[in-house]
């Protein structure tokens, strides 16, 4: 039968390992997907348009949610949520941005949509936190 110390060395190198993983998760490149060399997620910027602005795009009504869904899917799933952060940009400098100020749509309209376009009612893709969700969206939490 095993030891008590046995039992806390074995609870002691997993939670090594995980700490080990989750560091390893956490530093995945994502520069290509935060280029300011790329115009951030261009077929969800259609999407966003379409269903915050209720903006008509031309074909069939599901063509924009699956083009940007396939976008978000060609993602790595540990750099989804940093490069839907950069698609919505700072609210400071909308030039930053992969949103635009629309006549009856402000950018602030768009940018509330823009985090569930993970979760499952919409494209329904795992992310750095291993859900459908991207956590801490909002601009003051950002890193």
């Amino acid at each position: 039968m095993a030891s008590k110390s046995n039992y806390n060395l074995l609870f002691a190198a997993l939670l090594v390992f995980i700490f080990a993983a989750v560091a390893a998760v956490g530093n995945e490149d994502c520069t290509p997907w935060t280029s300011t060399l790329i115009t951030p997620l261009p077929s969800c910027r259609n999407y966003v348009e379409e269903q915050a602005c209720r903006i008509e795009m031309p074909g069939p009504p599901y063509l924009a949610k699956q083009e940007c869904c396939e976008q978000l899917a060609n993602i790595p799933q540990q750099c989804r949520c940093q490069a839907l952060r950069y698609f919505m940009g700072p609210k400071s400098r909308p030039d930053q941005s992969g949103l635009m100020e629309l006549p009856g749509c402000p950018r602030e309209v768009q940018m509330n949509f823009v985090p569930i376009l993970v979760t499952p009612g919409y494209c329904n893709l795992t992310t750095v936190h291993n859900t459908p969700y991207c956590l801490g969206m909002e601009e003051s939490q950002w890193s």
